[in-house]
């Protein structure tokens, strides 16, 4: 790595690439569920927020969906990229060959350059994105401090006094002492994200982060390895003040929160914020059926805007349940839907077909409930993330398929089934999606359900945009069904 110093004036460049097919440096794109929305990028913005408040000049993002063509790098990308002094690349399971590739084609145009990767999946394969030959140094867990304090030592012939960070050094890797969480008081210091003109006007979907962490440890989820058990919350004013910046940012918005209700007073005293302050609007939240036993939380939810609830479901099975780590029972999980149902929520549930106690029937009974009981459903099969316990139990046992990380996306099948054979799981999340989300089913919840300008929107973005071409059968998808053939 060639040491020279940042200054406040080189430039910086945070980019984050969308999914594609097969993981290829900017090729066809990839998608799921959650692309049919348009979302803005998470970690560049709320970097490069940070970066120009401690009085950087020259700070880009670029996520090609909104900065690029098509959804791919343009050439004036490129140029721009590849002549930055910093290259910070935000990185996950399923886009980290092409994130992987960018770097790689960052360090042979601009060998002076420092290349510099965060998010989850570095985080968690930092020996990986190291010795790939393209990365210099990957900022573990949360960066917004550690950039700042990695850009002010870089050109030292030793990073070994800035905590959190893996980097290269004379051919070998080196780990420095782990950077402590930020506080729930420091969190609330940080700027909010910047997002430029493009990205303002071309979002669906705002985002909005009130807390990080999670208090529960589901064996499947990279949230508490990420992060620890360690929740904090950020203060209800500084969050309203962050919403009111973004007011006129996308249709919708959604609260990023692995659990936005985890800590009700807290919750209650941001709805009241936002109430109070004028800033409702459509939003959804990801939350546990908990907040169905707490009728004030309801109320205030309703009268801020929140009528989406995402819920981490998973089953209605209790031997499937039990081998997710999941606190709660099935009768547990029925009852919260109905309240919260009953109350006007559009519910979305998360289900995650493929579990130890699974089998065809099972799986068809807890659909045929799903379509009675749910608004909306993402059918997700055990993903065995790097970092997690899923990841070393399935690894132990020899199921995990394949760890081709483009596959990570939370629709491919990747471990081998106890009751099923994985093409069958495969096949039977294909007809399920068609099937809930068909023009006949479309047009039964239509009629049938209160919230009917919603219902159409939900339909429009997962219908209107392919979600049978794009996502079921790509061609990605159809590789993954002949592999998943040859392995069942």
């Amino acid at each position: 790595m060639n040491m020279h110093s940042i200054s406040k004036e080189s430039s910086i460049t945070l980019v984050e690439l969308p999914p594609t097919q097969f993981g290829i440096y900017n090729g066809d794109p990839g998608y799921d569920v959650y692309s049919q929305f348009g979302l803005p990028a998470r970690a560049i913005h709320a970097l490069e927020g940070v970066l120009r408040a401690e009085g950087y000049t020259n700070v880009l993002s670029i996520n090609p969906n909104y900065h690029g063509k098509r959804g791919r790098l343009t050439p004036e990308n490129e140029e721009r990229i590849f002549t930055s002094d910093v290259l910070g690349i935000s990185a996950i399971s399923r886009t980290s060959p092409q994130s992987m590739e960018l770097a790689r084609r960052y360090k042979k145009q601009n060998p002076r350059g420092y290349a510099i990767a965060g998010g989850f999946d570095p985080t968690f394969r930092f020996q990986d994105w190291l010795a790939d030959g393209g990365t210099d140094v990957v900022v573990l867990r949360e960066g917004e401090r550690t950039l700042v304090d990695l850009l002010e030592k870089l050109g030292s012939h030793n990073l070994d006094d800035v905590n959190g960070i893996a980097y290269r050094r004379n051919g070998s890797i080196r780990v420095t002492d782990p950077r402590a969480l930020m506080t729930s008081e420091e969190l609330a210091e940080l700027p909010h994200p910047y997002y430029d003109e493009k990205t303002r006007r071309k979002v669906n979907v705002a985002m909005m982060e009130a807390s990080r962490g999670c208090p529960h440890n589901c064996d499947f989820c990279t949230v508490t390895q990420f992060y620890g058990r360690a929740t904090r919350r950020k203060p209800a004013e500084y969050v309203a003040t962050g919403l009111d910046q973004i007011k006129k940012m996308g249709r919708e918005l959604f609260f990023v929160d692995d659990e936005f209700t985890m800590s009700p007073k807290h919750t209650l005293n941001l709805l009241e914020q936002i109430i109070n302050r004028d800033l409702r609007r459509t939003a959804s939240a990801q939350v546990t059926v908990k907040a169905a036993k707490n009728p004030e939380l309801i109320k205030y939810l309703k009268r801020a805007g929140i009528e989406i609830l995402q819920i981490g479901i998973e089953s209605i099975d209790d031997e499937t349940l039990a081998s997710y780590g999941k606190p709660n029972t099935a009768a547990q999980n029925k009852e919260a839907i109905e309240i919260l149902r009953d109350a006007g929520f559009w519910i979305h549930g998360m289900l995650m077909p493929g579990g130890d106690g699974d089998t065809i029937d099972k799986l068809w009974s807890m659909f045929e409930w799903a379509t009675n009981s749910l608004d909306s459903i993402q059918l997700t099969p055990p993903v065995p993330f790097v970092g997690t316990r899923m990841n070393q139990t399935m690894r132990e046992q020899g199921r995990i398929l394949s760890d081709e990380a483009y596959l990570y996306d939370g629709h491919s099948v990747l471990v081998r089934p106890k009751n099923i054979t994985p093409f069958e799981l495969q096949n039977t999340i294909c007809q399920m999606y068609e099937k809930f989300y068909s023009l006949k089913q479309g047009a039964r919840r239509f009629l049938s359900s209160p919230k009917k300008i919603l219902q159409a929107g939900i339909m429009f973005q997962l219908l209107g945009r392919g979600l049978k071409d794009k996502v079921l059968y790509s061609p990605q998808a159809i590789a993954h069904l002949e592999f998943l053939k040859g392995v069942s």
